[in-house]
């Protein structure tokens, strides 16, 4: 199929345009992918205190509540029946708490 030459003339422009841009540094409007620079300011150590305390708290309440839904599994397996997520929350509770030790010792 052959080229028309308005065609042509497009296609050849679109494709040396980035070319001499390039080379003569010349840009193009709304071309300006730079941002300045900008640094976050550090957190306050009074804040850090405050998050990691929420945190320690925040732990302390699932793990809690963890064992109190736990409970109930336990006089299930005392019973003989075994229930079908005692594993998954046994292992929670092991993460929750190792976790709290962790940050408890900091």
């Amino acid at each position: 199929m052959p080229l028309s030459a308005a065609r042509l003339v497009l296609l050849v422009s679109l494709l040396t345009l980035p070319a001499l841009t390039q080379q003569n540094g010349m840009q193009l409007p709304g071309r300006n992918w730079s941002l300045p620079a900008v640094r976050p300011e550090p957190p306050n150590i009074a804040d850090l205190r405050t998050i990691r305390l929420q945190s320690i708290h925040e732990d302390a309440q699932q793990l809690s509540a963890l064992s109190t839904a736990m409970q109930s599994d336990l006089q299930q397996l005392q019973k003989g029946m075994l229930s079908k997520d005692l594993s998954d929350k046994l292992k929670k509770m092991e993460k929750l708490s190792k976790k709290l030790r962790q940050e408890v010792a900091q």
